[in-house]
């Protein structure tokens, strides 16, 4: 295969328009961020009934007002950690046994849903994919998980 300037230059310029597109896209989801006082407000002391978009599967998680967490999954896997607020608004929850933290920020969807964003500890320029829809909220540990 021949390379010339031309076919060059227009995968160079491919490639900077892709980058730009997703840097846009990441800033969108910026933007829509909720903020660190929304978060907790609409965390603390919540039982969260979500979908985990990846997996394809339904889990229920308690947010308590000491920053301990608590999840059950669909198949009865149980997990307990830790989530924190940062100030700009990035929720962190951190499962005992994992090796990363899941951090990311909190949107605003339709119809009272909530995007759970993560953002990749190992390739930030990736940006933040969607993990889960957080789909209703209910007031203390409602489901009594431990």
């Amino acid at each position: 295969m021949k390379v010339t300037a031309s076919w060059l230059y227009q995968s160079v310029m491919m490639s900077v328009v892709a980058l730009l597109l997703a840097s846009q896209a990441f800033s969108v989801q910026a933007t829509d961020a909720l903020s660190a006082e929304a978060v907790k407000a609409l965390l603390t002391d919540k039982t969260v009934f979500a979908r985990h978009e990846k997996g394809r599967y339904n889990f229920t998680n308690y947010f308590a007002a000491d920053g301990s967490a608590k999840q059950l999954t669909d198949t009865g896997e149980r997990k307990s950690g830790t989530w924190h607020v940062a100030s700009d608004g990035t929720l962190c929850v951190t499962w005992v046994g994992d090796a990363d933290s899941i951090c990311g920020p909190l949107a605003a969807s339709s119809g009272g849903k909530y995007k759970r964003m993560r953002v990749n500890p190992r390739n930030l320029m990736a940006g933040s994919v969607h993990i889960a829809t957080f789909e209703r909220f209910e007031n203390g540990n409602t489901q009594g998980l431990e």
